[in-house]
């Protein structure tokens, strides 16, 4: 009886070292490998990437793409280098109105969208302040063929807001009156 246990003892402690074995190869060890987070970014498209938030193992990145499209993904560091993660993206809007939102985009880890800032203003997502990322930094060429000019990122990490059932997104002045407002 004693011989028996031991067994069923071992032969669950081998299966749980191979399952945190196999957990560990593909959180800590798969992927690409690249030696830095622009090299594992994605050249299967005519990308334009925009950097956005860093940290020490993940960095993310805003792209337009082929002329029409605009999103972000991630590139995540483990232990054989950089590698990208999925993405997300949308069709760009035809053009954008002054100081309006018509549209938020997630792709679970940050809400996102497009801006054309005019005069001194800010984004709220449910009160709390959104990061902006002017695309002026970008080619005058890139700007033109994309027909961004004067546009903005805003994003906001989810982990900030608190109600994650209803986002509205206001855009206000200096004097913190609402100049647009969405929700989604």
């Amino acid at each position: 009886m004693k011989k028996r246990a031991t067994r069923i003892v071992l032969f669950a402690g081998a299966v749980i070292a191979l399952a945190f074995l196999f957990n560990f190869y593909f959180t800590n060890i798969e992927g690409d490998g690249k030696k830095t987070p622009e090299a594992a970014l994605p050249t299967d498209q005519n990308y334009e990437w925009i950097e956005g938030p860093k940290t020490e193992k993940e960095h993310r990145y805003f792209f337009l793409s082929n002329g029409t499209y605009f999103g972000t993904g991630t590139v995540t560091k483990n232990l054989t280098g950089w590698s990208s993660s999925d993405g997300v993206y949308a069709k760009l809007p035809n053009s954008l109105e002054f100081n309006e939102i018509p549209a938020a985009y997630s792709d679970s880890k940050i809400l996102y969208g497009l801006i054309k800032p005019n005069g001194e203003i800010s984004v709220t997502v449910n009160g709390v302040d959104v990061e902006l990322i002017q695309l002026s930094s970008l080619s005058e060429e890139v700007v033109n063929s994309y027909n961004v000019k004067g546009y903005s990122i805003w994003y906001i990490d989810l982990t900030e807001l608190g109600n994650r059932e209803e986002f509205i997104i206001k855009v206000l002045d200096s004097n913190d009156e609402v100049l647009s407002e969405i929700s989604i």
